[in-house]
Parts: structure tokens; C-alpha cells; sequence
């Protein structure tokens, strides 16, 4: 993925862009999808404004040097134009290659992962670092927009987004203001993935030790009831020797 240094060059351009103050210069946008079996996809896009083509050329560049299987597209955004680049990872521990979501000694401590027999519990403690000199693109503030939105299989247990929707599995951070003021903005939530397959597994375990136990219960019960003896026929009982000495 990109990095803070290429968001940095990219300020300085913007300081020199005085022409395009009044329309867009440069729209971010990093999109994280976990889905369920604990796979993850990641959508990234970059427009800007033609002066800035060339940071957007070098962050694509930089994307694809990582991961050659990346898809990329082009797409426009108002009078802006860049590339939505696409890539699946098998597992969300994985994004931890990228350096957005790196860690760093002392600052943060990027993924986490903890596993367990029915669930594993993920940590997101991320740093998008700004500049120790500032931002220095304040008057350019409304042409700046970057956002990172996450996208879960469930609400998590905490989080520190700006914005939550679909009742709180779409988190959504402002991003822009790193670039603008150079204040470091952290990302910080924590969620669970329930392993489904695993639960239903162990419920019909379950269920199928119940029956055996319940059948063996049985049929040791029927086993251990005396066994009934035969019934007479009701009738006249007949005599046979008093028959005879008639």
C-alpha cells in the first residue's frame, strides 16, 4: 500500500496546486472487508486532480510491487481520475504485510490475533502517522478527503471510528485531517468471528451422543424386565381320567 512518505511528497505538490483550490485535489479511500471464514478484501482507491497523477502513479506501483496479483481499475471521480485497486487475503492476519497496517515499536501494535475452539478475537491497533512538521495544507483542507472503512461480520466490541452504520459492522474514519494538520490519527477496534462450522459441529455431537446414551439407557432397561410366562387359555377343565372310567 502506500505510504506516509508518498502522502507527505504529495502535500508538498498540493502546496503548489494554488489552481486547483477550488475544485478537488486528491479523494482516498481504504475499504477493509472481513468476512466470515476470516478472510479479508481489501479495496483501495486514489483519485487526484492532474498535478498529483504522478503520486497516485507511484502509490499503484508500489501496491502492485507487493502483490503482483492485485486487480486494479481505473475510475474517475468528478474532474479527479486514479486506479481502485482490489486484493483478497486468506486470512485478516495477513494485512499486516501492508504498512498501513503495520506495527511500530512503541506506537502501536498493528493486528492482533487470538484463536480459540469457537471463535477468534481480533485487535486492530493502527497509527496513520503524520508529518512532525505538520501538515501544512490547511487552506487546502475541503480539496483533501482520505477515509479507512472496515466492514465486519458482526458490531465489534469497541471501537474509536468517527462514523458507525449498518448497526455498527460499517466503521468508518477520518482520515484527511492527518494530512491536512499532520496530527497522527489512530484506528483502534476490537471484534469477535464466531466459527459457525465448528458450533454446529459440536451441537450435533452433541445431540448424537444424547441419543446414543438415551438408546443405550433403554435398552438396558428392557434388557433387565423378567420375562413374561405364558398365559393358560380361560375355559372348563376337563377331567380326562374321570372320562375315561366313564
Amino acid at each position: 500500500m502506500f505510504t506516509t512518505q508518498y502522502m507527505r511528497t504529495m502535500l508538498a505538490a498540493v502546496m503548489l496546486g494554488l489552481l486547483v483550490l477550488t475544485s478537488g485535489c486528491f479523494s482516498g479511500d481504504v475499504n477493509v472487508t472481513v468476512n466470515n471464514d476470516g478472510s479479508a478484501d481489501l479495496k483501495t482507491t486514489l483519485v487526484s486532480a492532474p498535478m498529483l497523477a504522478q503520486i497516485v502513479e507511484q502509490s499503484k506501483t508500489s501496491m502492485l510491487a507487493k502483490n503482483p496479483d492485485a486487480q486494479v481499475a481505473p475510475v474517475t471521480k468528478e474532474n479527479m481520475s486514479g486506479y481502485e485497486i482490489t486484493e483478497h487475503y486468506d486470512s485478516v492476519d495477513k494485512l499486516s504485510d501492508q504498512e498501513f497496517f503495520a506495527a511500530h515499536d512503541g506506537k502501536n501494535t498493528g493486528i492482533t490475533v487470538k484463536k480459540s475452539l469457537f471463535y477468534t478475537d481480533y485487535n486492530f491497533d493502527l497509527l496513520f502517522e503524520g508529518s512532525q512538521n505538520g501538515g501544512g495544507a490547511g487552506a487546502f483542507a475541503s480539496n483533501i478527503t482520505f477515509t479507512y472503512q472496515m466492514t465486519l461480520p458482526s458490531a465489534p466490541s469497541s471501537s474509536n471510528a468517527d462514523r458507525e452504520e449498518d448497526g455498527g459492522r460499517t466503521l468508518t474514519w477520518n482520515l484527511g485531517k492527518t494530512l491536512v494538520t499532520g496530527e497522527s490519527s489512530p484506528i483502534q477496534v476490537s471484534f469477535r468471528i464466531w466459527h459457525t462450522n465448528v458450533i454446529i459441529g459440536a451441537v450435533v455431537l452433541v445431540l448424537v451422543l444424547i441419543a446414543v446414551i438415551a438408546f443405550l439407557i433403554w435398552r438396558r432397561r428392557k434388557g433387565s424386565e423378567p420375562d413374561e410366562e405364558p398365559q393358560l387359555l380361560d375355559g372348563p377343565v376337563i377331567d380326562v381320567k374321570a372320562e375315561e372310567k366313564h
